[in-house]
């Protein structure tokens, strides 16, 4: 699945919930609790909750950032491409990744089975 299809999903919030149960998971396999204010109505807010929860991660502990990234399979090389090319700062661009990895797993595994 391309990039594209996933921002197009984004934008129609489709997949919402089942990212959100997604990014609990992974996060809490790191030791780290997803309390996010519910309900969340957009991948807006999640971007904004899960950007929060990078930047304390990544000025307090840092292999744990790094564990994420690898529980979530978001290799150092497309982090270092989008930031290249991203006006974002660090830890919202590496939310973005972030959100946008976990609504792909979603995605792929709702068009496997």
């Amino acid at each position: 699945m391309e990039l594209t299809n996933i921002n197009a999903q984004l934008k129609a919030n489709q997949y919402l919930q089942e990212t959100l149960a997604q990014l609990k998971k992974d996060f809490l396999m790191i030791g780290i609790n997803f309390d996010i204010e519910k309900p969340v109505s957009d991948y807006k807010s999640l971007f904004a909750h899960t950007e929060k929860l990078v930047y304390a991660i990544h000025e307090q502990y840092l292999k744990l950032l790094y564990n994420l990234l690898y529980r979530i399979d978001l290799s150092e090389e497309i982090v270092q491409e989008k930031m290249k090319t991203s006006t974002l700062s660090f830890t919202e661009m590496l939310a973005e990744l972030i959100v946008k990895r976990e609504l792909y797993k979603v995605v792929l595994r709702k068009n496997i089975s």
